[in-house]
């Protein structure tokens, strides 16, 4: 990997790092400092015989997440910063616990993260920048502000309003999915609250996604295949969301 400026060299990350890839391989391995700080270490997928066939190698989602770590924390947008990082590997500092987590397990009121979260996502897409998967799994609060992380799908080329609105659709259904095993009164204030704030920022975005909606109505149909899904079961209320937008 060339053409970036390399991150300043931190020897207790170093010497974790090596530690670690002179172990067991894992894909996404965390390491404890000895100065308190925990970080991560993410390798790229090494896959064989018919996984490799099915996903093709896995340097090339390493590869497009490691761009668009540097890229988007060039332009400033909200993703991990890179701490360390060589041919197949990188790390990047823990930033606390996903929206999902903290939607699951809530403590105090949530509604200004998930407010941020939706900020962040439409700011990203107002550059024309899709994240590529944008659940909330894929989110975290450091207590201060939202991050992204896993951008294994992201692409440098910048998108079209369709791509954008259809990023904005997996994010609106990330959170009425896993809204599914939020306690009871926790989602719907959340998910209101991402909702609102994304639509302040890019209202014509959510507009799209309410176009695409309509050429998507076929979906819970083939939904009902899978009664006990809960991304099944979540793919009619996020169409009917966007669709009862435009009237």
């Amino acid at each position: 990997m060339t053409g970036v400026n390399t991150p300043a060299v931190d020897e207790a990350v170093d010497a974790a790092v090596a530690a670690a890839l002179a172990g067991p391989y894992a894909r996404v391995m965390p390491l404890a400092l000895p100065d308190g700080r925990r970080v991560w270490l993410k390798q790229a997928e090494r896959l064989t015989g018919r996984m490799r066939l099915q996903k093709g190698s896995g340097m090339k989602g390493f590869a497009r997440e490691w761009a668009g770590l540097h890229l988007l924390g060039r332009l400033g947008h909200a993703v991990a910063p890179v701490l360390a990082e060589g041919q197949d590997w990188f790390v990047t500092p823990d930033l606390g616990p996903t929206l999902r987590h903290l939607m699951w397990h809530p403590s105090g009121d949530g509604t200004p993260i998930f407010a941020a979260a939706g900020t962040a996502l439409a700011r990203l897409h107002l550059a024309s920048y899709r994240h590529g998967r944008p659940a909330i799994r894929d989110m975290c609060w450091d207590g201060k502000a939202v991050h992204f992380i896993d951008l294994e799908r992201f692409s440098d080329v910048k998108s079209d309003p369709r791509g954008l609105a259809i990023d904005l659709m997996i994010f609106v259904h990330s959170l009425l999915a896993d809204g599914l095993n939020a306690p009871a009164g926790t989602a719907q204030t959340l998910q209101n609250a991402a909702f609102a704030a994304y639509r302040a920022q890019a209202p014509g975005i959510w507009a799209q996604a309410g176009v695409t909606a309509g050429w998507l109505r076929w979906l819970p149909l083939v939904a009902r295949l899978k009664p006990h899904s809960r991304e099944w079961q979540s793919m009619a209320p996020t169409l009917a969301l966007f669709r009862q937008d435009r009237g």
